[in-house]
């Protein structure tokens, strides 16, 4: 994903961050919001920033499960014995940042209590969660929470312009619904897989059947990458199927027809089985097709 070296909006909490750091600065944070929307660039820019005069901060910075390293619970134990370890300075303040924290297990959950409840001295701990309900009431009691709000249409923009991203094929207008305001997910749907499952998609919808051949043709591209694909049309049938609902709120039959589609996808994402990509991705577009609307 694209770095953000400048910061678009959440002014407001980065001046709540700044004007806090010059007083009595918390201990634990979380900074709670979707996913994508720059919480932890604004961490990492907000550590920089009251670090600036300081070359070694870095060494006093510590980040843990980041999404192409996932934490378990030994790592977060090891990051915060380093902490402790490192924290000799009293007039250096040191950072534990946590990103994704929402998908850590009940055993690194009470590590990261116990660390709020006894924190290393001068050291800061920021959370960074994309849903708060996973979060245990416990450690959400004992931290500051910041919430982060996702990106408006203007916004959007300001980050096309300042990294040099072409939107011409990609109506901001329409398709906001889509990523809500998230720069990783818009990120996903301005990318070439991204067009190629718009693509499909939308002439899925205007069909009432699941062509097997055209499914055929469609997994065989998409098998290639599958995690990244999947990911992409889970956010579209998700955001597609939510403005459908919108729009179509006095069809009783098709709102049944959507919230079973709903329904369905919960129960397969709970139940966890093994099933192949094959059949899962047949599976949930065959549900989609359900509610087709012909727009």
């Amino acid at each position: 994903m694209i770095q953000q070296n400048k910061i678009i909006g959440h002014t407001d909490q980065i001046n709540i961050l700044k004007s806090n750091y010059e007083k009595n600065f918390p201990h634990a944070w979380i900074f709670n919001g979707i996913k994508g929307i720059g919480k932890y660039s604004t961490a990492i820019n907000f550590i920089r920033s009251v670090s600036n005069k300081k070359l070694n901060h870095e060494q006093y910075l510590f980040e843990i499960n980041l999404d192409d390293n996932l934490a378990l619970i030994e790592d977060i134990r090891n990051i915060i014995n380093q902490a402790h370890l490192t924290n000799a300075n009293k007039n250096e303040k040191c950072f534990i940042l946590i990103d994704n924290s929402d998908s850590l297990n009940f055993n690194s959950y009470n590590a990261l209590l116990k660390t709020i409840e006894e924190p290393p001295e001068n050291t800061v701990l920021i959370i960074i969660c994309h849903n708060l309900n996973k979060i245990p009431k416990t450690i959400q009691s004992r931290c500051m929470r910041l919430d982060f709000s996702p990106l408006s249409k203007i916004q959007i923009n300001e980050f096309c312009l300042n990294n040099k991203i072409m939107t011409n094929e990609f109506d901001l207008e329409k398709n906001y619904n889509l990523f809500n305001g998230s720069i990783e997910k818009f990120l996903l749907f301005t990318s070439e897989e991204g067009k190629f499952v718009r693509k499909y998609l939308n002439g899925l919808n205007r069909k009432n059947r699941l062509s097997i051949t055209e499914f055929e043709t469609f997994y065989e591209r998409v098998s290639k990458n599958y995690e990244k694909y999947f990911e992409i049309i889970i956010n579209y049938l998700f955001a597609f199927q939510k403005r459908k609902y919108i729009k179509h709120y006095k069809n009783k039959l098709l709102l049944k027809k959507i919230l079973f589609f709903f329904s369905n996808i919960e129960i397969l994402s709970k139940q966890n089985l093994n099933i192949e990509k094959k059949k899962e991705l047949y599976f949930l577009l065959s549900e989609y097709v359900k509610t087709s609307t012909n727009e």
